[in-house]
């Protein structure tokens, strides 16, 4: 509020709760006793020679804050260290101003705070100023930082930082860094129990520092749909009602600025789809047209490019397909950016392509390279709850650009066959589907022929005698005849799986130790596998 707005607080802000219920001018005959309520102005054009030595006396009162009035100097730092210590406000107008303006504007205060209007004054007047002074978050966040004492972040849904209010507070990058951290589960937690809304609340956090911390968790959220949050640890001290009025300002700031910011990337987004569609289906007449339109967008596509497919499993059955996907791109995308890998993320037929320039031409550490990457975002979406599993099919890596095409089909190709060779989740190369890959090219009617031709026996003993010999024997393929594995994987004691195992050898009148056996066998598992999935 004017004239206070004018102020910089230069030290003691901890002490920023005190009660102020009047102003007291600050003279040579001034006491420095009784002013407990009280705000010391000091004029700096009243005459005064000893001025430090006068704010010291203040700085040991029982005074709520002290206010130099048009003190052209900068104060000394052991004034600003003697206020730190004392929790003594301390505040400096670069120009004077009128006693009787402060007063007035003390006693409007003082009104609102009466009728319990304060708060709403504050957030209007406060929500105009900022919108005015900034348009850009870090701004917001070191503002916000500044007048807390408590250090700020902004982060997106994916909970990737934004920005951060970097000064006015103790606590370095990294132990920010650390708390955001510690703080992520513990917000997806309330998620999963507490319908998103845009109400703040307290969030404790314990094992910091040998201390426990809270923090004052904001969602910025609008109409059902979360835009990210603002947190604010409370490391120098607790948020109070007004520090919460603040803050809600700053959200509401934010919120607006992120709301921007997606309707700029959604209208870029169309654009940037339509010339992938033709990058992954060739619609292109040259090689060089390709690479040109690329450079616009500031994607590289003169070398050999990584693709990678991933899809959400059982993603027919979820709700909300749309917003799922959504946030599968934008958490990959914000993952490979904070790891400053230039990708391509766009979202394409119920699914998520991602495209990474290799760093090398079509070798073995090529492909292990890719494999990582892809076991790294799994292993991060798991870490941040995402909300079904998630599974990964990898194209071959070939040798220009205009190859994404294949690369592209391959990596479909690797997702579909790898759902019959392993589990929800599964990261599959192309290079690793095996004979199902060729078995995928195979007239339908004839692997339904021989899959009957070689289980035709234990499917109807399954059926008639309700047990699950073709299950077995399919689990005992997967874990490569290793009897131990299978029976872990089965849950069941290794003699039984051994007494299993020999009455269907008994059943179809085969040897399990002899190879063609054995590959006759496993082969048409998998295409039991893969009638029963219907692809």
């Amino acid at each position: 509020m004017e004239p206070f707005a004018q102020a910089k607080v230069v030290a003691g802000w901890a002490g920023r709760n005190n009660k102020v219920h009047k102003i007291v001018t600050a003279g040579p005959g001034a006491t420095t006793q009784a002013l407990a309520g009280v705000l010391v102005l000091v004029n700096t054009g009243d005459g005064q020679g000893d001025l430090p030595g006068a704010l010291a006396a203040y700085l040991n009162s029982t005074a709520a804050g002290i206010i130099v009035n048009g003190y052209g100097t900068v104060l000394s730092p052991g004034l600003i260290a003697a206020a730190e210590k004392s929790r003594m406000p301390l505040l400096v107008f670069p120009q004077a101003i009128e006693v009787q303006e402060l007063a007035g504007s003390l006693t409007l205060v003082l009104e609102l705070v009466k009728n319990r209007t304060i708060i709403s004054f504050s957030e209007g007047y406060r929500l105009r100023q900022l919108t005015n002074l900034s348009q850009e978050l870090p701004v917001l966040l070191n503002q916000l930082t500044a007048y807390l004492q408590n250090p700020a972040v902004l982060l997106d849904p994916a909970f990737q930082l934004l920005a951060a209010g970097m000064s006015g507070h103790g606590l370095t990058a990294a132990e920010l860094g650390r708390l955001v951290k510690a703080v992520r589960p513990l917000i997806l937690e309330r998620r999963q129990s507490v319908p998103l809304a845009a109400e703040p609340y307290h969030q404790q956090l314990t094992g910091f520092h040998e201390q426990a911390m809270n923090c004052f968790v904001t969602p910025l959220v609008l109409a059902g749909q979360l835009f990210g949050y603002l947190l604010v640890f409370e490391d120098a001290g607790p948020v109070n009602t007004l520090d919460a009025g603040r803050i809600g300002e700053v959200g509401l700031v934010c919120l607006q600025l992120l709301i921007n910011r997606r309707n700029t990337e959604e209208i870029e987004k169309k654009y940037k789809q339509q010339f992938l569609y033709d990058l992954l289906y060739n619609n292109f007449e040259s090689t060089d047209e390709l690479i040109k339109r690329g450079r616009y967008w500031d994607w590289e596509l003169t070398g050999p490019q990584h693709l990678l497919v991933a899809e959400p499993d059982d993603f027919k059955q979820l709700r909300n397909k749309d917003r799922v996907l959504a946030a599968l791109a934008l958490f990959f995308e914000t993952f490979l950016r904070s790891h400053f890998l230039q990708a391509i993320v766009t979202e394409m037929q119920d699914q998520v392509i991602v495209i990474i320039p290799a760093a090398a031409e079509k070798d073995r550490s090529a492909k292990l390279l890719i494999k990582n990457l892809a076991n790294l975002l799994q292993a991060n979406l798991q870490e941040a709850a995402f909300e079904t599993t998630v599974s990964f099919g990898i194209g071959k890596l070939h040798s220009s650009a205009a190859e994404l095409c294949q690369s592209f089909q391959e990596a479909k190709h690797a997702l579909d066959l790898g759902r019959f060779i392993r589990e929800k989740g599964h990261i599959t190369h192309f290079e690793d589907l095996g004979v199902i890959r060729l078995l995928s090219h195979i007239n339908a009617e004839q692997l339904d022929e021989y899959y009957k031709e070689q289980l035709a026996v234990i499917i109807e003993y399954d059926e008639k005698n309700n047990m699950n010999f073709l299950a077995i024997l399919q689990m005992y393929f997967q874990q490569n005849g290793d009897l131990n594995a299978t029976a872990e994987k089965l849950f069941m004691h290794p003699n039984t799986l051994r007494y299993r195992l020999k009455k269907i050898e008994e059943l179809l009148d085969v040897d399990l130790q002899k190879l063609e056996i054995r590959i006759n066998l496993a082969v048409a598992c998998k295409i039991a596998k893969m009638h029963k999935t219907n692809l």
